[in-house]
């Protein structure tokens, strides 16, 4: 199996590097700077887009969106029977198949930033073209990139609001408690790891040992102590009210990008 990766920018990068462990990889990109940067990572680098087409069996696009169509137009004509799956936000199934001359034989992927430590989350739409053989090919071939969420494609907006802006969420909720461990006395820079451990922990947490947030929230809260007294507050304050309505304030901005 032969993987070609047409864009290595930092998600194309990260995306070729989670596919070397299932499949040979071959990368081609227009900047001579990061041809380099591939090949001193390891990686074969095609001459042309068209020789990469040629010598992959499933092709990832990851150009930015606004690069996305004149890739396509330029390798329509080669691509023949070959799978062609795409990575660029609020570009649709629909337009990426009329693209490549309504084959059918396209695949549609929305990681996030943690793709680059392999730990992403991805979500993953195929075209009507596909066979359940080939989309449990492509599924194996992305495996390693973290976790995959196979979602009907209206449903690409949201997860891009919840995964794909989600981690910038996050820092940001890690930055204010290690600003918050400041205020108390510590060093940013141990505040800073003590919020990362307390992060990272309590979701590697959820994942080992199941439950929801809620039973473990009630687990963490002793009755009347020091928890439930900040719980109180962040209530008071309309906190999960705040990240419900940023979530859809994001996947709204998303439909808007998409037109």
């Amino acid at each position: 199996m032969r993987s070609g990766v047409v864009g290595y920018g930092n998600m194309g990068a990260a995306l070729a590097r989670a596919l070397r462990g299932r499949s040979e990889v071959f990368v081609y990109d227009i900047d001579p700077a990061r041809r380099e940067q591939a090949i001193s990572e390891g990686f074969a680098v095609a001459r042309s887009v068209h020789f990469l087409v040629r010598e992959s069996d499933v092709l990832f696009i990851a150009v930015k969106p606004k690069d996305v169509r004149g890739v396509l137009e330029e390798i329509a004509d080669s691509v023949g029977d070959k799978i062609v799956a795409s990575i660029a936000a609020g570009v649709s199934l629909e337009l990426i198949d009329s693209l490549l001359g309504g084959r059918g034989r396209v695949v549609r992927l929305m990681p996030n930033i943690n793709l680059l430590v392999g730990r992403g989350a991805v979500a993953i739409a195929f075209g009507d073209g596909l066979g359940e053989e080939e989309k449990e090919k492509v599924k194996e071939l992305l495996s390693d990139c973290g976790s995959l969420y196979e979602v009907p494609e209206h449903l690409f907006d949201g997860f891009t609001a919840l995964a794909g802006s989600g981690p910038a969420f996050v820092f940001s909720f890690i930055e204010a408690l290690a600003l918050a461990g400041v205020r108390e006395g510590f060093s940013y820079e141990t505040a800073l790891r003590i919020a990362v451990d307390t992060v990272g922990g309590s979701a590697d947490l959820l994942k080992k040992l199941g439950g929801t947030p809620g039973e473990w929230t009630v687990k963490v809260a002793s009755p009347g102590g020091t928890t439930v007294e900040g719980l109180a507050y962040l209530e008071k304050k309309g906190f999960r009210g705040i990240v419900i309505g940023c979530v859809r304030k994001t996947s709204k901005r998303a439909e808007e990008l998409r037109g």
